[in-house]
């Protein structure tokens, strides 16, 4: 099951790599694919993916500090996860949910308080001083690297934002957490007790851009990432 996990954790590191773009010649590429890859397994293998460990460690290799993302009302861990990269590679995320201790009802205001910190500490680790719309939220017409608001983020069709860190555009995710056995107290259609967030390595282009280079990626290198990954099964 660990590897299992680990192999995907390694397959998001390759579509970013190869969204990422190469400036060698083709044998170099091809020697620098495999190596990349036994780097990433071995790297995976070295943190418990599922740790706060492992999302510290990750966090902490894009200026974010774990300390900053937790609530300031009372909490408990739901769920950590994270591919614990070398900001040297061209991938990561991590991933986690936090519940209210006692499973209580959180305001509209608690959660949209808590976004705000997480979009603080973005901002705050950018290399602009901002956060931008990103790629993976942009609306028709525009500016994937234009400064979002929090609350043009949280309004668009998919609720999160990017930010630049190292010439690199990074994806937040943020969500809220509910309950389906229990009926909320504050007059809503869910019952929210949690808040989750997810950052991550985002698109560096459009989304047809990255996918006609990632086709074109896996055919050239393919016999390289294939060994990779059977030498590791094995």
């Amino acid at each position: 099951m660990k590897k299992l996990v680990t192999l995907l954790l390694v397959v998001m590191l390759i579509f970013s790599f190869a969204a990422c773009g190469r400036d060698e010649k083709d044998d170099e590429h091809k020697i620098d694919t495999q190596d990349i890859i036994n780097k990433a397994l071995d790297d995976a293998e070295e943190f418990d993916s599922f740790s706060e460990k492992a999302v510290e460690h990750y966090l902490k290799a894009y200026d974010i500090s774990y300390d900053e993302l937790k609530p300031e009302w009372a909490y408990t861990v739901g769920s950590t996860s994270a591919y614990a990269d070398d900001p040297a590679n061209g991938s990561g995320h991590a991933v986690v949910i936090f519940k209210t201790d006692d499973s209580s009802e959180l305001t509209d205001e608690q959660i949209k308080e808590y976004f705000a910190q997480v979009f603080a500490a973005t901002a705050k680790a950018s290399d602009d001083g901002y956060n931008i719309i990103g790629y993976e939220f942009v609306g028709e017409g525009e500016n994937p690297v234009a400064e979002t608001t929090l609350e043009d983020a949280l309004n668009s069709w998919l609720r999160g934002w990017g930010f630049r860190h190292n010439g690199k555009n990074m994806a937040v995710y943020v969500s809220d957490i509910y309950d389906n056995s229990k009926d909320s107290e504050l007059d809503r259609l869910f019952y929210y007790y949690g808040v989750k967030f997810d950052i991550g390595v985002g698109l560096q282009k459009s989304f047809d851009e990255t996918w006609d280079e990632m086709e074109d990626y896996f055919e050239e290198n393919e016999d390289e990432i294939k060994n990779a990954i059977d030498d590791y099964i094995k």
